[in-house]
């Protein structure tokens, strides 16, 4: 589904789902387990989609296609998750979007609207997974790898467990608060 693939450091392995079958997904997780042992951190970075035809909101069946194998994901990792958090005292589900860096609320840039789907799924694991770490991350898209690579890692280890929902843009770094 997406045509492009990052590089990764030598000594990376990178498994891929040659299709989007609930059943090959399990079986991958199955090769990834008895492989390198139980799962015990999920980080989706969700591709980058913007409307370049000047929609307000923006739909692509490709971002519908993986939001949906992310709920399949979470769905399959609840076990490992839940295990490693018990065993390590933390693990990790964290899903990164990169709508605008201040979730979705500027308007200046017509992202993919589906992505967006991922906070929602965060908040619910932080919910159904009280041990698991969750975190939802908006990222603007006009921010480089290096500095994107440095706030997912600071958010990883940040000791806020009742924080679900974190942006980085031009602003820095936004919380929501009601």
């Amino acid at each position: 589904m997406i045509s492009q693939q990052s590089n990764l450091p030598l000594g990376v392995s990178r498994f891929i789902l040659e299709d989007l079958s609930e059943a090959h997904l399990q079986q991958q997780l199955n090769v990834i387990t008895t492989n390198y042992g139980p799962v015990g951190a999920f980080i989706h970075l969700h591709p980058i989609f913007i409307s370049y035809n000047h929609n307000p909101v923006a739909y692509f069946p490709e971002e519908k296609a993986i939001v949906k194998q992310i709920f399949l994901m979470a769905k399959h990792l609840k076990k490992f998750l839940n295990q490693a958090a018990n065993i390590n005292g933390r693990s990790y589900f964290c899903t990164i979007a990169r709508l605008d860096g201040a979730f979705g609320l500027e308007q200046k840039i017509n992202f993919g609207a589906i992505g967006a789907g991922l906070f929602g799924l965060s908040k619910s694991m932080t919910w159904e997974w009280p041990r698991v770490f969750c975190r939802a991350i908006d990222i603007s898209p006009d921010i480089n790898a290096e500095d994107t690579a440095s706030y997912i890692f600071a958010e990883l280890h940040d000791p806020n467990r009742y924080l679900t929902e974190v942006a980085y843009g031009p602003q820095g770094r936004l919380t929501l608060i009601a």
